[in-house]
């Protein structure tokens, strides 16, 4: 009986972590891009920490856009861009965006009202 309540806590929970990963976040529309502006400190940790998977995960193409947008720095900036947040969704799938960092745009998108958006550096340097 205890395997079977050990399977079944391992199974909810598998199954938990898959659904999370289940949003409806249209990564190229303006509300997921402020989002990520507002909480950015805790958008960087996490995708810093997703990093070095992405090796595993992404085409050549895609690895050569990301590596680009962090201007060959391996780790993401401090302070977010127009380019870096306009090119993320290009070199990094919806999907892998939504594991990484879909809880925290989510919870912002439909929990939080702020009265406005902290301007960001273009980027373009």
């Amino acid at each position: 009986m205890s395997f079977l309540k050990s399977l079944a806590s391992t199974a909810g929970a598998a199954v938990s972590i898959i659904a999370s990963a289940d949003y409806d976040i249209n990564w190229k529309d303006q509300a997921p891009r402020d989002a990520a502006v507002q909480h950015w400190a805790e958008v960087k940790k996490k995708a810093d920490a997703a990093l070095p998977l992405a090796g595993l995960r992404l085409t050549a193409e895609q690895k050569a856009k990301l590596d680009e947008l962090l201007k060959g720095e391996g780790v993401f900036p401090d302070e977010p861009t127009d380019v870096l947040l306009d090119g993320l969704p290009d070199a990094i799938p919806p999907a892998s965006l939504n594991r990484i960092i879909g809880s925290i745009i989510d919870d912002c998108i439909k929990n939080h009202k702020h009265d406005s958006v902290p301007s960001i550096a273009s980027g373009k340097e």
